[in-house]
């Protein structure tokens, strides 16, 4: 009871008369510290940010003192935290649950992909900041943010709600006229920052070279390697960082029919896991690979999941056995 009076004090008086006590403040005051006292967060993850928001509601941290407790449906909640990348697909999922949270409500995004689509915001199938599809009022930074980011964001609408000022961020940012697209389809153009050096097409038969010279010129941090498939062709991305100059390059490779190019697991040492991905989900063979195997699907998975030309069949579920089977395999076990 001491805490709920000490909170109370900030939006009020207390007043003594014999035999009874007297206190005094606003209707605003006092709707606005029991929103902000009580707040209810949709559990809602979309990447890998989600698993320090999971850290954060764990019992360590003890979100419960903040009068937070998660809910499964979005009747019951007010406040909406994104944390992970927003993909074109999943912008519509987001703007349905959003509008059916009782209002008031408020949205945090945590995570750099949540706040700008970050390494992936150059990608046709994301959305760069998870404002343009619905209202945010505070933004987490991080890549992902720690527990105690997520805690800090927290304190800090609650500061916002509790003193009234909530104005959250819609970006309205005019789409280029050459591409009319509703809000849930548009990925508005990159801004690209000032330190990433412009993104440049180079031919497979130099990946190699090309690579040892950006490791030469202090780009030793792979930050991520990734695959686009544009159905006429899949186009390799190439991520690299210098932590000195905190300077960014991107390059791009677009692929032959024979789906092969060399392996930069012998320069980048961060390359082996992020190739097998590609490999298991796209098919795409990094030659020279120490140990190129799936590394998500199970090695009799037929397919590449990730291609636009994979076509999903009953075929590809062996992780939904009959009851029969399940039986058969429990009993071998």
């Amino acid at each position: 009871m001491g805490d709920v009076n000490k909170s109370l004090k900030d939006i009020g008086t207390f007043m003594k008369f014999p035999g009874a006590n007297l206190f005094i403040t606003s209707t605003d005051q006092l709707f606005n510290w029991a929103k902000k006292s009580s707040l209810w967060p949709l559990s809602f993850g979309l990447a890998c940010c989600a698993i320090e928001m999971m850290a954060t509601f764990s019992s360590r941290y003890d979100l419960d003192r903040l009068g937070m407790i998660t809910r499964a449906s979005p009747r019951q909640a007010d406040l909406m935290i994104v944390a992970g990348t927003v993909t074109v697909k999943m912008a519509e999922r987001i703007k349905t649950l959003y509008d059916q949270m009782a209002g008031p409500k408020w949205v945090i995004a945590a995570g750099s992909c949540a706040i700008s689509g970050d390494h992936y915001r150059h990608i046709y199938s994301v959305v760069p900041g998870v404002d343009w599809i619905i209202p945010v009022d505070v933004y987490v930074p991080g890549c992902p943010p720690t527990p105690e980011a997520f805690i800090d964001g927290i304190l800090e609408l609650q500061n916002i709600i509790g003193e009234g000022k909530t104005s959250p961020t819609f970006n309205s940012s005019p789409v280029p006229e050459e591409k009319t697209l509703s809000p849930l389809e548009v990925t508005k153009p990159p801004k690209k920052s000032k330190n990433v050096i412009e993104s440049e097409f180079i031919d497979k038969s130099n990946l190699i070279n090309h690579s040892m010279d950006l490791k030469n010129q202090g780009f030793t941090y792979l930050k991520f390697i990734t695959a686009t498939d544009f159905d006429t062709n899949i186009v390799l991305t190439y991520f690299l960082g210098n932590n000195v100059s905190n300077k960014e390059v991107e390059f791009n490779i677009k692929l032959d029919d024979d789906m092969k190019v060399s392996s930069l697991s012998n320069i980048y040492s961060g390359a082996d896991w992020q190739e097998r991905e590609i490999f298991d989900l796209f098919g795409i063979i990094f030659e020279g690979h120490p140990n190129l195997k799936r590394i998500m699907m199970p090695d009799e998975w037929i397919g590449h999941p990730l291609r636009k030309e994979y076509v999903m069949d009953s075929h590809y579920y062996p992780y939904r056995p009959t009851r029969k089977e399940y039986e058969k395999w429990k009993t071998e076990l």
